[in-house]
């Protein structure tokens, strides 16, 4: 089918890309009139029409670009950003509770996507660069461009990607415009919080003397509360010595031929109900006094407050000497096992964050000539995340069940006879436990505490940014069209501080239910949980946990009498420098990182014609050169204390220092684009581009930190590297795409990438600061000789009393490393740049329209490959890329008469999403999620609508190498927005 061929002006490609709207919302002048000024404006809403303005995007952008635009003002087509993105072919994304958060671009996780604000690069928190979508509201966004291909005028450091984000503009849009929506929403696996939460959101725009001047004013608060089931094993320890174990049933299947095993740490139920509030707004003021000058001022702030209550309950295994019955599959993989003794615990958690963005900016846009055009641009920004109420994280362990009590304590917790675990069925395992003397199951008069903890972390990044782009317009009829020039300076400063109270005694076991009154507490009923799960629901064997209010647990534990007579676990006073109360203590880390980058770059466009076949070719070159000194504040640990059981803890230096590291970078990055319109609407493109992402920023600290407590198998310390140079990568991209009628099209694109100096986090063992090891000394040594002796078992807490006993010191006594006792032995993890990969993958896409008839589809899939997979057998150190998966899209749409529907598919593959602390492969099952979309417009302004996500309620299941070995899942509900929109 023939159609109107649009084409680019050269005095309109010069004003969209000086002004930052070429790529989002072109200008199109007919053939006919191209070489006038006078242009025709396309306004479209809707579905469809969002759809066919995407689709123009495509089709005019140069390089591969892919674009999702406002169906009109206020309105996108999804209410989460990354929940669009993630339809747009090649583009994957990572939830967090249950909503989109992050992006995974053509097989490149978060990292490698650089996003941008109205082209300006935004801070990050948490140590990465990867943006959180979650924190934006979509109702302020007019348009979102996925450039695939790099170019030199846009920023560099995205690999995967580039995706700008563009918000509203007064004087784009001239006269009196608003909306205002109000919602309603509805999570199906709310408990606690309200069933129905409000989200009210409004976008007013004006523009006044003779539109030379605009405002715009934009805001959105949305509150959420819902429920997260899930189940986690913490670690999966490797060949874990059962030789201290005595009667021990092993049925052994194992099939490897290096023999390694891998043993679960626990197993355990968690449910969170979490209370998220997302606060948005933004002012923009634009003034435009003349045709050549425009001023825009503006104003963006976003928060998102998370208040999350949890409670976990679950076993732990030793790992060791108490195992009765075990079973290892042909992987290696311990599947059931029975353990004697041990503990089982409740564990209490508050957790309050909030995370905060602001950027106030200026730009400048001023046509000095007909030829020459210039713009300035000035954005200063700051993210800012921390902890709110006690930390972070704050936690109690409750209930734990190991010691039986005695005439003297009737109310101690109640002795754990067994424990047991069965990993075979795939789902989520089963767990059981059983007490002493026949007990069905705790009671009130059971729950005891045993320690708690708080962190509480900030971070702080500020970005200063000032870029200074310009554009030659050719006026003469050579292949030359224009020439770009640009100039941009970024500083950014990352400060991130923790602390953390580290484990602060409350009773241990004994003594502990003592002091909680048995009333306090009530019996929760859990034979639902998890009931989507094979393993949950109705298979479980846990079905109830003892509750009570957190803050009352910890204003009594507050109180206990750590002098108690009858202690005999040793004294639990809290440290003096926590005021002897539950927080988090005095700053503990405080590392900070400043980034300084100068950019330079030129670009020149081509217009020509091949065999009659229109070509337009653009090629450029960036340079950036990169300065970055850190500095961190350490305070090194000087032995090890195995408090109790398989608890452990760090004595540390008295003294902080900072300490000082820098590094610089310089790149050359050139590319080519070109295109040819080989027949009517049948387009070809060639891109070459050489891009980089630099590395995380936690990555260039410059600190030694030991990380958590040092529970054996859990040694770590980790090494921070400024001087880490930035992944490059050369990138090849072919695409066919054919435009045959007005909003549909098929494309197939082939990419290629090689990636060099990709970051490995290499783990080596190191002895560090000559701290010993109590643990496999030879009073350990002893202790167990003589509990075989005695016919008893050598669990780690008789192992621990029985040297307490032989030195003559009271039981519960915290044991120090001596000079008898082995140099430790530490997990020392660093990034290096050390690998080169190799990326290659198909994109295919297809939308249609049928007619009038109101029906559309819209379809895509990516296949991704590489060099870059893990090795699920493979033992220790290897490189392979988390987020390299397939993917696939579909959308059914109808609109007509009023109605708008959209029901949208969206999959995923299973793919790699890290490496766990023993450096073995953890993946993310496939996943897969229904969506629907329905509008029906009252009258030309009054529209209701319902919006539902997940609405089959899928789960997601992650495990370590094998299925078998399961590490998380997790099981949500369906969310569903009611609501109505006003637009005048």
């Amino acid at each position: 089918m023939n159609q109107t061929r649009f084409k680019l002006s050269r005095l309109a490609i010069s004003l969209s890309l000086i002004t930052g709207a070429g790529a989002m919302a072109p200008v199109y002048a007919n053939d006919e009139t191209a070489q006038t000024t006078e242009v025709e404006v396309i306004q479209v809403t809707g579905i469809r029409g969002s759809l066919a303005k995407s689709m123009d995007i495509k089709r005019e952008s140069t390089g591969v670009v892919d674009a999702i635009t406002a169906e009109d003002i206020g309105k996108f087509p999804d209410t989460n950003l990354a929940e669009s993105l993630q339809r747009i072919t090649g583009v994957s994304i990572d939830r967090s509770n249950n909503e989109g958060s992050r992006i995974t671009v053509r097989g490149f996780g978060p990292e490698f996507n650089l996003v941008t604000l109205n082209g300006r690069q935004m801070p990050t928190t948490g140590g990465g660069r990867s943006f959180d979508f979650g924190n934006i509201a979509t109702e302020g966004v007019s348009g979102v461009q996925v450039h695939k291909t790099s170019r030199a005028d846009v920023p560099s450091g995205g690999i995967g990607a580039t995706v700008n984000i563009s918000t509203a503009r007064p004087l784009d849009n001239p006269g009196l415009k608003a909306s205002v929506g109000l919602k309603a929403v509805h999570d199906t696996s709310n408990e606690v919080g309200d069933d129905f939460t409000p989200e009210v959101s409004a976008i007013f725009s004006n523009t006044f003397a003779d539109d030379k001047f605009g405002i715009l004013l934009s805001g959105s608060v949305q509150e959420r509360n819902n429920r997260a089931e899930g189940m986690a094993v913490d670690n999966w320890i490797p060949n874990v010595d059962l030789s201290n174990s005595p009667n021990l049933q092993l049925t052994d299947n194992n099939q490897r031929a290096d023999g390694n095993t891998w043993y679960p740490q626990n197993a355990g139920y968690e449910i969170l109900d979490n209370d998220r509030k997302r606060t948005n707004g933004q002012l923009v003021m634009q003034f435009a006094p003349t045709d050549r000058f425009k001023a825009t001022l503006d104003y963006t702030y976003s928060k998102t407050e998370l208040d999350v209550e949890r409670v976990g309950f679950g076993v732990w295994f030793n790992n060791g000497g108490n195992v009765q019955s075990a079973t290892i599959n042909e992987n290696g993989t311990y599947v059931n096992m029975t353990e004697v003794n041990g503990d089982y615990a409740t564990n209490l958690n508050r957790n309050g964050s909030a995370s905060e963005n602001k950027s106030v900016g200026l730009n400048l846009e001023w046509q000095v000539s007909d030829a020459l055009s210039l713009e300035l641009d000035y954005h200063s920004s700051e993210a800012v995340s921390m902890g709110t109420g006690l930390g972070h994280d704050a936690y109690m362990i409750i209930g734990n069940t190991s010691w039986a009590g005695d005439d003297a304590h009737p109310n101690a917790t109640a002795n754990l006879e067994t424990k047991t675990a069965d990993f075979s069925a795939g789902g989520i395992p089963v767990i059981d436990f059983t007490l002493t003397g026949g007990q069905p199951e705790l009671l009130p008069q059971d729950m005891g505490s045993l320690f708690g903890g708080v962190s509480k972390n900030e971070d702080k990044n500020k970005m200063d940014q000032l870029q200074l782009k310009g554009q030659w317009l050719n006026s003469s009829d050579s292949a030359l069209v224009s020439f770009d020039f640009g100039a941009t300076y970024t500083d950014m400063s990352f400060r991130s501080v923790n602390a953390y109270s580290g484990q602060l005694a409350a009773g241990w076991w004994l003594w502990s239910a003592d002091w909680y009154p048995d009333d306090m507490f009530y019996r929760v009923d859990t034979s639902g949980l998890l009931n989507k799960f094979s393993g949950g629901g109705r298979d479980k064997k846990i079905n109830y946990f003892y509750m009570a209010d957190f803050y009352d647990i910890v204003n009594i534990a507050e109180g206990i009498d750590c002098d108690h007579p009858d202690a005999g676990i040793g004294a639990c006073s809290w440290p003096e420098e926590l005021g002897g109360v539950f927080s988090a203590g005095p700053i503990d880390d405080d590392h900070r990182v400043k980034e300084e980058t100068v950019a330079l770059y030129t670009q020149a466009r081509f217009e020509t014609e091949f065999n009659g076949m229109p070509v337009n070719i653009t090629t450029g070159l960036r340079y950036e050169q990169t300065d970055v000194t850190a500095n961190s504040l350490e305070r090194p640990a000087v032995s090890m204390q195995w408090v109790n059981g398989n608890e452990w803890a760090y004595t540390y230096a008295t003294d902080r220092t900072f300490s000082e590291g820098s590094g610089k970078t310089r790149e050359f990055l050139p590319n080519v684009d070109m295109n040819i319109e080989i027949a009517d609407d049948l387009i070809g493109r060639f891109s070459y581009s050489r891009s980089l992402t630099r590395p995380p920023v936690g990555a260039l600290r410059s600190t030694t930190t030991f990380a958590g407590n040092p529970k054996v198998g859990q040694r770590k310390v980790s090494v921070g590297n400024p001087a880490l140079k930035p992944y490059t990568a050369d990138n090849i991209d072919l695409s066919l795409e054919y435009y045959y009628q007005p909003g549909s099209y098929v494309s197939m694109g082939y990419y290629r990438k090689q990636v060099e100096n990709f970051l490995v986090n290499t783990t080596t063992e190191e002895e560090l600061a000559g701290i010993r090891d109590p643990f496999i000394g030879p009073r350990a040594d002893q202790a167990i000789a003589d509990l075989i002796a005695e016919g008893l078992q050598p669990t780690d807490q008789a192992i621990h009393d029985r040297i307490n006993a032989n030195q003559g010191t009271p039981q519960g006594t915290p044991i120090t490393g001596d000079e008898n006792d082995p140099l430790t032995i530490f997990s020392v993890a660093r990034d290096t740049n050390v690998e080169t990969a190799n990326l290659w993958g198909w994109e295919l896409a297809a939308q249609h329209m049928f007619g009038e008839t109101g029906f559309g589809v819209q379809a895509n899939a990516t296949f991704v490959y590489g060099d870059v997979e893990a090795d699920r057998n493979a033992i220790g150190y290897q490189f392979a890329l988390p987020g390299l998966s397939d993917s696939a899209n579909l959308s059914l749409i109808y609109e007509n008469y009023g109605l708008s529907v959209r029901v949208s598919y969206n999959w995923r593959d299973e793919f790699l999403s890290g490496f766990d602390q023993h450096s073995a492969p953890v993946f993310t099952e496939s996943y897969g999620q229904w969506d629907i979309n329905v509008n029906y417009a009252v009258t030309d302004n009054l529209t209701v609508f319902v919006e539902g996500l997940n609405v089959t309620e899928e789960t997601q299941r992650t495990y370590v190498r094998f299925p078998e070995q399961f590490l998380r899942g997790y099981q949500y509900g369906a969310r569903y927005n009611l609501g109505v929109r006003y637009t005048f």
